[in-house]
């Protein structure tokens, strides 16, 4: 029955229960999300202390930010490392803590004097899919530990690194006025869209933007080579004056930064912040078998790429307060039932997986079906474009927190599967396919495919009873029946075995292999595995499963016996 398999997949995911708060206050993760938009702008510390190394791209590559503060004339750093090209920056301010919970990463600073707050918050909230758009924001906290006055000044940067491949491609920079915002922004001066696709790669079309308060009377920017614009602030406290107009020019050439400062007296009591608004637009997101699709926050603005941003980063700003009351609020929900389920353990992993899974995908508009599509990628592996078997274990997370979403996640491989794509060659096989192409192009022909016909089409199966479960209503059930029987009817053919052995051991596979078979023939479903070895969104949803297998079989009228 289809209980069995409910049964063996909850053999493989239960893991041990313990108790405590969450997260585990003491806890360093081996990495730190800091920005986590998309998979193209997931940038991560991968160190003890903020000033270890430079901030890096989920797979290595240096993306490099900095921080720095003086107290009453006297410098610190509090993120990037000393060593720098053409000189070195000052001694590191004292990392006393770093937590990080879903949406936040909170590091905290500290002398005999003050103390310094970093807070880097990316509101991906999938419940709303509005709040999936590509901001994030760095909030800097200052208060007094002493009961004295100080003189306080704060120093953001970031090179040309976080837009481009490789960092001899050249360059360009702009400053910008909009409402209530001085930004800054850059970017490739070639802006070759989708000039790059796979795993281990940066995106360099689109704009990096970085937006604070233009009537803030001690705020000051520059754009400027790094060496100048941070010797300037370390020396004096101050900005180099002017701009730096040499450009177009190589990454790597003097590195060109986005700079800003902020001066202010910090009182005997109480706490000043300053903030900045980070946005990249990256014009189009996906492209769809020759259709060029757009975020899904840009479905109702301008084509003009300043304009649109603007008027995010402008709304980013207003709505900053309800944001991040927002975040405190859902971080403090999601923990609290992760720490009822499974102690602090288990709410810190579930902590340190949400901007993972929330981070890996990206959702666009196709504006001719006129609906969102979710899209993920493959990442650390080869760059594929919305993997069956990657997107599965991570559907647990989507069911939980948005399974609109996870129905947004298979309408694009349905719709290649039902040979909807303008182009590319019909999909004739009988199974559901692997995946689209390589991340943000989808164009892969059916005989590029990487077959994995019962894997990937039990996986999918689970995932469409899931939908229906969570979404309900008739969803895209209707018009896909045809395509979905036809897999049913697969399964039901490739599944049973030449021994009597119950249904669920029939899918076994090689560490988990609970009885010998004569043939295989593909019968592995290793991401049930992965669900026990590395996905712990699986713990909030096994008691459901159930449900939803029975609803897959009602759904798809098919006894699995």
């Amino acid at each position: 029955k289809m209980a069995q398999l409910l049964v063996a997949l909850c053999l493989l995911v239960t893991v041990a229960s313990s108790q405590g708060q969450a997260p585990i206050p003491s806890f360093r993760p081996p990495a730190v999300p800091l920005l986590n938009i998309d998979p193209w702008i997931s940038i991560w510390a991968r160190s003890d202390n903020l000033t270890d190394v430079w901030s890096t791209y989920w797979p290595g590559t240096i993306k490099a930010f900095t921080g720095l503060i003086r107290v009453d004339g006297v410098p610190y750093r509090f993120m990037g490392p000393e060593d720098q090209d053409g000189g070195s920056l000052p001694s590191p301010i004292q990392q006393v803590s770093v937590v990080v919970y879903p949406t936040r990463s909170v590091y905290t600073f500290q002398n005999s004097q003050v103390q310094l707050v970093v807070t880097f918050t990316t509101p991906l909230l999938p419940q709303d899919l509005d709040m999936l758009k590509p901001i994030s924001y760095i909030t800097y906290d200052v208060s007094s530990l002493d009961g004295k006055e100080h003189d306080v000044a704060l120093y953001y940067d970031n090179t040309g690194e976080i837009a481009v491949n490789k960092i001899t491609e050249e360059i360009v920079w702009k400053r910008f006025t909009y409402g209530d915002l001085e930004m800054m922004r850059i970017g490739t001066q070639e802006q070759k869209v989708f000039g790059v696709s796979g795993d281990a790669v940066g995106i360099n079309w689109g704009w990096f933007y970085v937006a604070t308060n233009k009537s803030d009377p001690g705020m000051s920017q520059v754009m400027s080579g790094s060496l100048g614009s941070r010797k300037s602030f370390v020396d004096t406290g101050k900005l180099p004056t002017t701009d730096d107009t040499r450009m177009p020019r190589a990454v790597q050439d003097d590195w060109p930064v986005l700079a800003i400062s902020w001066s202010f007296t910090v009182p005997s009591k109480g706490v000043i912040s300053k903030k900045v608004v980070i946005a990249y637009d990256d014009i189009y997101s996906i492209q769809f078998f020759g259709q060029n699709l757009r975020a899904y926050w840009r479905r109702n603005s301008p084509d003009d790429s300043f304009q649109a941003t603007s008027v995010l980063l402008q709304s980013a700003w207003d709505d900053y307060a309800v944001d991040i009351q927002r975040c405190i609020s859902h971080d403090a929900a999601l923990l609290e039932e992760a720490t009822a389920v499974g102690g602090a353990e288990y709410a810190t992993i579930v902590s340190l997986s949400y901007r993972q899974a929330c981070g890996g995908g990206k959702l666009v508009w196709n504006d001719a079906k006129k609906e969102p599509w979710y899209f993920m990628k493959e990442i650390s592996s080869d760059g594929d474009l919305s993997t069956v078997d990657v997107i599965y274990p991570a559907s647990p997370f989507f069911i939980h927190q948005s399974p609109v979403l996870l129905d947004l996640m298979l309408r694009p491989l349905l719709a290649y599967a039902n040979n909807e794509t303008v182009s590319g060659d019909n999909y004739t096989y009988v199974w559901a396919p692997h995946h689209l192409g390589f991340y943000p192009i989808g164009d892969i022909l059916p005989s590029k495919q990487e077959n994995m016909p019962v894997e990937e089409t039990g996986n999918f199966l689970l995932m469409l009873a899931a939908v229906k479960q969570r979404v309900g209503g008739d969803s895209f059930f209707p018009h896909y029946w045809p395509l979905l029987k036809q897999w049913g009817e697969y399964l039901t053919t490739a599944l049973p075995a030449l021994s009597p052995l119950p249904f669920y051991q029939k899918l076994s596979f090689s560490n988990f292999l609970l009885g010998k078979h004569a043939r295989r023939r593909n019968r592995k479903l290793p991401s049930h595995a992965r669900c026990r070895q590395t996905k712990s969104w699986w713990r909030f949803l096994l008691p459901s499963l159930l449900a939803s297998l029975e609803t897959m079989g009602r759904v798809l009228d098919y006894s699995f016996a």
